[in-house]
């Protein structure tokens, strides 16, 4: 009867009737009112309660805001007995997975319930009251009140364990990624349990770092080709800013670096293979995205590189011919990056000459941006070629790179010119005069000869 006509909604006696549940709870034992509260919440059946699915969202509301009340009536002792019980069904999908908003408010306020009435008790209960925390941040996130009132409830849990939050993480963090792992292969990108298990990573800090495992499994198994774009999507940007954030600590980064050749080949490499269609390219800007945020956290050592290197390049110069422009800038930024960290250990002339025709075609790509960032990318591919570089043997690839970058050198663009004039002051130093003679072959053509002149000068003397 107090469920059904708390269920009308009307504030003034929805009011009243919390201060008589309050009042009941003084005189009727937890034992006595929970068979009802469940019933009220996961329906009954020959007098078990059980799970129902068809569960009313605003029962669900009244029922919850009734048990609030009824918890904070409650005395500690007698409320023991009776919370694995509550938790059990509460903790259940069909009660605290919902697209009625309401419900949360009021499951925020049971939560607060038990935090201040159980006190030093709640140990016994801080996995399953962590996750309904969780699911609450998960969800409340639209004003600055909800977000501070997650933060309370995370710093009670801990504070009547004498712990500090991190250590909640520490101590429950791998219970529920394990749970998750028996879920997760039926996520969308709107299943409860993904924005859950983002919250979790996202709050868990260095954590992360003893949870490896299983929350590497889960992002390889929901980025695979056959999940929905939306949701790989998704799980690319948990996982950038995952990388992103791994320096913060020594231990994270330790244990993402353990896995990046696994991220690079499993994750990333499978989302980078071409595919028609817009969604698809999104797919890819999202995969090379989330590489770029390996490699800037140093995440990839250059023995790790040997490893993935022949299957990463080969999408790498792939994904710069993308129709995205996006996905272009940033593949030529880890181009750059990949370079550099391989050096000359990874990068002999051989794998040198496989790549830099691609360099040369984005040198008239339609962006400005990325075409400054190629010029960055030939800038270090240069410095890779070694002292014994046989000159003779290898002219072609030189005439080839010295005629492209010398057609840029007469760019409408004078930024793009300054910036290939820099890239062939280094170029030239390979081979000096046949960069001259190229120079003196093309030099007429061009509407201001200011960059020819000053590089035949340099190389002359």
């Amino acid at each position: 009867a107090v469920v059904s006509t708390q269920s009308t909604g009307e504030p003034g006696l929805s009011s009243e009737i919390d201060k008589c549940s309050q009042t009941l709870a003084q005189f009727i034992t937890p034992v006595t009112w929970k068979p009802f509260v469940l019933s009220a919440l996961a329906g009954a059946s020959s007098g078990e309660v059980k799970s129902r699915v068809g569960v009313s969202p605003q029962l669900c509301t009244s029922c919850l805001r009734v048990l609030s009340s009824l918890i904070s009536g409650s005395q500690t002792d007698l409320l023991l007995p009776v919370i694995p019980d509550l938790l059990d069904t509460i903790c259940k999908p069909e009660v605290n997975e919902t697209s009625h908003r309401p419900l949360y408010g009021e499951l925020a306020a049971v939560v607060r319930a038990l935090l201040n009435v159980l006190g030093k008790s709640v140990s016994e209960f801080s996995c399953q009251i962590f996750f309904l925390i969780l699911r609450l941040s998960s969800v409340m996130r639209d004003s600055e009140e909800e977000r501070e009132e997650v933060e309370k409830m995370l710093s009670l849990l801990a504070s009547n364990q004498d712990i500090s939050v991190e250590e909640l993480y520490v101590r429950h963090a791998p219970t529920l990624v394990e749970q998750l792992n028996g879920l997760h292969k039926e996520w969308t990108r709107h299943s409860p349990d993904h924005s859950l298990f983002g919250e979790l990573l996202l709050r868990a800090g260095k954590t992360c770092a003893t949870i490896m495992p299983g929350i590497y499994s889960i992002f390889r198994d929901c980025t695979s080709k056959e999940k929905d774009p939306e949701l790989r999507m998704s799980m690319f940007t948990l996982l950038g800013r995952l990388l992103r954030e791994a320096p913060v600590t020594s231990d994270a980064a330790q244990q993402f670096s353990v896995y990046s050749v696994e991220i690079i080949k499993e994750i990333i490499i499978p989302n980078l293979e071409w595919r028609a269609g817009r969604t698809a390219g999104s797919v890819r800007c999202a995969a090379i995205s989330s590489l770029w945020a390996l490699l800037k956290s140093d995440l990839l050592s250059a023995d790790q590189l040997k490893q993935v290197q022949t299957e990463l390049m080969a999408q790498i110069v792939s994904c710069l011919d993308d129709d995205n422009c996006a996905t272009r800038l940033v593949t030529c930024n880890c181009f750059n990056f990949l370079l550099k960290a391989g050096g000359k250990e990874c990068f002999g002339p051989d794998e040198l000459h496989n790549v830099y025709t691609e360099l040369l075609k984005r040198l008239d790509d339609s962006s400005d941006e990325l075409r400054i960032a190629v010029t960055t990318t030939f800038s270090t591919f240069f410095s890779l070629i070694p002292e014994n570089y046989d000159k003779e043997f290898y002219k072609a690839h030189l005439q080839a790179l010295y005629r492209g970058l010398l057609i840029h050198l007469d760019d409408l663009s004078t930024a793009i010119q300054e910036a290939v004039y820099k890239v062939l002051e280094t170029a030239g130093k390979i081979h000096p005069q046949y960069l001259c003679e190229h120079i003196e072959n093309v030099k007429h053509k061009h509407r201001s000869s200011l960059y020819c002149d000053k590089l035949l000068a340099l190389f002359k003397q």
